[in-house]
């Protein structure tokens, strides 16, 4: 029987379509035929820009500026599968050509307290030290928000689970899902993102926001609400703001988040921006991305559909919206959600996209100059629309964990 918390808050379990246990990733699709000159084609790229199924891609770039990471959901990874794998992790030099370089989770470093429903994971460089965050089920059939630190500092893993959840709410149907660390630039700060739901107050979708400790593995401040759905954006949003991103910009915060359903052509990204990470934050009437309904409507094709839950790079002074979408036709279906990249425009203060894009695009223009990282200073041991934006520019402990003491300096 369908779960109905799942299918009223997150869509159906239909939209998890693809099983990514033995994925071959590809790369974006070579220009070097359109092009007779093979250096011009290196300039330009065609989404998607992983052309398998690659849901909620969180990508940063690597501490060291040698490329960037991305890490995506897996759909049907479970403690009890055969060959239990989670979390996919990606490496690129160009945010246009991607290779799989490991998982996150495998059977030896599985987290004892969760089972499955693996989402949205991030991996960020926090102060230092790699940890992943995600949403995972634990047994008791909640969703929740865990996080994993990468033993030797690598990247690239392993990986190995704190031992207990980092965020929980027992009030929530839907669970606590889609993590998301920002450090803030102006005041060195560093907090966590989530989205859930009060049912009780008949609230469907809220972000919240909640100071971390330095070390990103427990919290010195009290959650905070910064943006919730409701019915006066029932239109725009359906009850749906999910899956934020924070970026920071002439003394602006820009909170990116998605709405509607994951599982249907009206998915898509939206932004509000507030001075202060706490709010208030303003919606745009205008969404950063959506499907290109325009070209629909005349009754002509359109490649993607649904384009949501996005990332945002920044390279060379630019914003990149990296993000997933369906291929139009194919909802619910192989080959899933790809992962594909814009670039990001501002009009009158509001960064937008449009529509996905898929023709030739000019290349980010990056510049991957290696750095040496500093070790990392924290202690590791056990811890007991009206508006325009400025225009300046419990579970069980799991026998294999990160271990905080083991690490002392």
């Amino acid at each position: 029987m369908m779960d109905v918390k799942q299918h009223l808050l997150m869509g159906t379990e239909m939209a998890n379509c693809c099983d990514d246990s033995n994925m071959n990733m590809k790369e974006a699709r070579s220009l070097d035929a359109g092009f007779a000159d093979s250096s011009v084609a290196q300039n330009f790229y065609v989404n998607p820009v992983i052309s398998e199924n690659a849901p909620d891609p969180g990508v940063v770039r690597l501490a060291d500026g040698s490329g960037w990471v991305a890490v995506a959901t897996s759909d049907h990874s479970s403690k009890h599968s055969p060959d239990p794998r989670a979390f996919p992790m990606y490496f690129s030099k160009d945010l246009i050509h991607w290779e799989v370089r490991s998982w996150v989770f495998v059977r030896e470093t599985w987290p004892a307290w969760a089972r499955d429903n693996m989402w949205a994971p991030e991996l960020h460089n926090v102060n230092g030290r790699y940890i992943v965050y995600y949403a995972a089920r634990d047994f008791r059939g909640q969703t929740v928000v865990g996080a994993a630190v990468s033993e030797d500092n690598d990247p690239f893993g392993r990986y190995l689970d704190i031992g207990r959840p980092l965020v929980s709410s027992r009030e929530s149907m839907g669970g606590v899902i889609d993590p998301h660390y920002f450090k803030d630039p102006a005041t060195g700060r560093n907090y966590l993102l989530w989205k859930e739901d009060k049912p009780l107050a008949l609230q469907t979708s809220i972000i919240m926001i909640r100071e971390l400790h330095p070390s990103g593995l427990h919290f010195i401040g009290r959650p905070r609400e910064i943006l919730a759905s409701s019915l006066g954006n029932l239109l725009e949003e359906r009850l749906v703001a999910e899956a934020p991103w924070m970026m920071y910009r002439g003394g602006n915060y820009y909170l990116f988040y998605s709405s509607a359903w994951f599982s249907e052509m009206k998915y898509h990204i939206r932004v509000a921006v507030s001075r202060s990470v706490f709010g208030p934050f303003y919606r745009s009437h205008t969404p950063v991305i959506t499907t290109d309904w325009a070209a629909l409507h005349q009754g002509h094709n359109c490649s993607f559909v649904g384009p949501g839950h996005g990332s945002v790079a920044e390279v060379d002074g630019e914003w990149w919206l990296l993000y997933h979408a369906w291929v139009n036709g194919k909802i619910n279906s192989s080959p899933g959600r790809l992962m594909l990249m814009d670039k990001v425009s501002w009009r009158n203060g509001w960064p937008v996209v449009g529509v996905p894009s898929d023709t030739p695009q000019p290349a980010p223009r990056v510049n991957n100059i290696k750095r040496k990282q500093s070790r990392s200073q924290i202690s590791r041991r056990p811890f007991t629309s009206d508006f325009t934006p400025s225009q300046q520019h419990h579970p069980q402990s799991s026998s294999k964990y990160f271990s905080f003491s083991s690490t002392v300096p």
